[in-house]
């Protein structure tokens, strides 16, 4: 496999309910493997211990703030050091589906000061090279939730989606970190190509600022 980006490149796939991002992160993932290019794909919650509580609080019903955010925490610590810390070490891509922008936007919609829990989370993770803000209207979001035959549960009601839609919309415009909005309104393979687009730039900016020579002609990301 090859691993041509120094210190690796961090993809999170943020945005609520039923705009894609599952199906744009392993797209992704898809393309990386099929250029042999050294990729992890992974999606939070986790499926560690602490993630499979956060999962679980889904169906049977909702941990208080406190929990949710201190059990939020504690998965994406052993995330950064079980799997993404490692893979970046060792060059490779990492594209997440959902990433601590999600924890800050649902947990913020609960009430929760999301501006703290970016700082929390910085503290212990990685920033993003790219962070793409899958967007769309949250009635067509939850439509797509019950088209695919799923049932909503605490995390996805009209009024949790739309206070969360907000702060990722705020995160988003706040310009401080390398997001870029992808309009998931679009006809799917629209938007899987728009993402893909705007991942290969990423990737060829860091391989640029890092080592030039490594993408001499734009053979690496080009195809």
């Amino acid at each position: 496999m090859k691993t041509p980006i120094p210190g690796g490149l961090l993809v999170a796939i943020e945005g609520i309910d039923g705009t894609g991002k599952s199906t744009v992160a392993a797209i992704l993932a898809q393309w990386c493997g099929e250029r042999g290019l050294a990729c992890v794909f992974s999606k939070e919650p986790t499926s560690l211990s602490y993630g499979q509580k956060l999962r679980e609080s889904a169906d049977t019903g909702r941990l208080s703030i406190e929990e949710e955010l201190e059990i939020f925490r504690l998965d994406r610590k052993e995330h950064v050091e079980r799997s993404i810390g490692p893979a970046l070490a060792e060059n490779h891509i990492v594209i997440l589906d959902r990433y601590y922008w999600s924890n800050a936007a649902y947990q913020g919609a609960r009430g929760a000061d999301f501006n703290q829990i970016i700082a929390a989370n910085e503290a212990i993770a990685p920033v993003p090279d790219l962070i793409l803000f899958m967007d769309v209207e949250v009635r067509s979001g939850i439509g797509r939730i019950h088209r695919r035959g799923d049932a909503q549960n605490d995390f996805e009601g009209l009024e949790s989606l739309e206070k969360a839609r907000a702060i990722f919309q705020t995160l988003h415009e706040r310009g401080d970190r390398p997001s870029v909005r992808i309009d998931a309104s679009k006809e799917l393979r629209a938007v899987c190509a728009e993402a893909l687009r705007v991942f290969k730039d990423a990737a060829c900016k860091k391989i640029m600022t890092a080592s030039p020579v490594l993408i001499a002609g734009g053979e690496m990301f080009g195809a």
